[in-house]
């Protein structure tokens, strides 16, 4: 392989494992992938030895194993790992992850990681394996743009059964690279947490002098003039970015970013066709169905858009309440203007 193995997001850093991990990878409780032994022999020496295992997988090619760390502190927040299947006609692999969904860094972590799959891992196919009720990594590999290709019954063992799995593919004529430089977005995010977008839009500047057409650059500047309420010099840098290929997830935030742009600026009929094609793409995203919805009620389709803000609401909430209702509302929402003569 060619390359560094290592990568980072706008706010986290994913690379194989080294030994001075081992106290945040302990805290985390985190299990590899590969061998689970008993919590109780989880020491140093065997996280050394473990380590010493990955790195012979990948001189062999057998497969990768990445940390995921919020860069901000070093915390450790998961493992992904890439077991490869084929190199000569197709090279193939297959990805598994486990991030800690209190965090809320699935999606970034996943998206960075299929990046090092098309290089430096010279990957063309990665496949993800997914039992068929675990609808929750369902939704996540669908908003990364990764394709349905199937059920395999008879395939996996699970306590002496065979079980089915869903199979979702990403090939690497889909995966756009970002092509960022290494520009430091630790800096930009921080100077956003201390709410000072002026001067985060200052640095983010620079570097759309030096990347121009760079979508995730473009993006982080739509970003910074969305923060300061400019809204209409936003809007280019979105459509810049959305046009030289995001990657997901933010290729899902640009499109709500550039939908409710357009919105607040009164130019509805833009707004629902960039709501259009980001669902399009990502069909089952709330947050585009709920910026959609609140389009249709600007362009004067309310029945349309109360029908959604009850799906999109039944689909995504938790409140046992509502969901007794459930039914009736789904019924509801189809039939909004309808009365019925006891």
């Amino acid at each position: 392989m060619t390359g560094t193995l290592t990568t980072q997001t706008e706010r986290l850093t994913i690379r194989p494992y080294q030994l001075t991990d081992f106290p945040s990878w302990l805290a985390q409780s985190s299990v590899p992938s590969s061998g689970q032994p008993d919590v109780a022999v989880f020491t140093e020496d065997w996280f050394e030895a473990w380590i010493a295992e990955q790195q012979q997988r990948a001189a062999d090619d057998l497969g990768y194993c990445f940390g995921v760390f919020r860069t901000t502190d070093g915390i450790h927040l998961g493992t992904i790992t890439f077991s490869t299947l084929a190199r000569k006609s197709l090279a193939a692999a297959t990805i598994g992850f486990s991030i800690d969904a209190p965090f809320g860094y699935a999606g970034e972590a996943v998206a960075a990681a299929l990046s090092l799959a098309s290089a430096p891992l010279q990957y063309e196919r990665i496949e993800v394996r997914i039992p068929l009720d675990d609808l929750a990594t369902v939704q996540l590999v669908r908003r990364l743009g990764m394709q349905d290709d199937g059920i395999r019954t008879v395939w996996f063992p699970d306590n002496h059964t065979w079980t089915e799995q869903r199979i979702f593919v990403r090939l690497k004529t889909e995966a756009p690279s970002t092509g960022t430089p290494p520009f430091d977005w630790t800096e930009v995010s921080r100077l956003r947490q201390d709410k000072q977008y002026a001067v985060a839009k200052d640095v983010v500047a620079t570097y759309i002098r030096q990347a121009p057409d760079d979508p995730f650059v473009n993006y982080q500047m739509a970003w910074c003039h969305d923060s300061l309420g400019e809204e209409s010099a936003a809007v280019p840098y979105y459509v810049q970015a959305i046009t030289s290929g995001l990657i997901p997830p933010y290729l899902q935030q640009a499109y709500i970013g550039l939908g409710s742009t357009y919105r607040a600026l009164g130019r509805y009929a833009e707004a629902e066709q960039t709501l259009t094609a980001g669902l399009v793409r990502f069909p089952n995203h709330p947050v585009l169905q709920t910026f959609y919805a609140l389009t249709l009620h600007n362009l004067d389709q309310a029945s349309e858009s109360t029908e959604l803000l009850i799906r999109t609401l039944l689909d995504t909430t938790a409140d046992r309440d509502i969901l007794t209702y459930e039914r009736a509302l789904r019924f509801y929402a189809a039939h909004l203007d309808d009365t019925w003569d006891s």
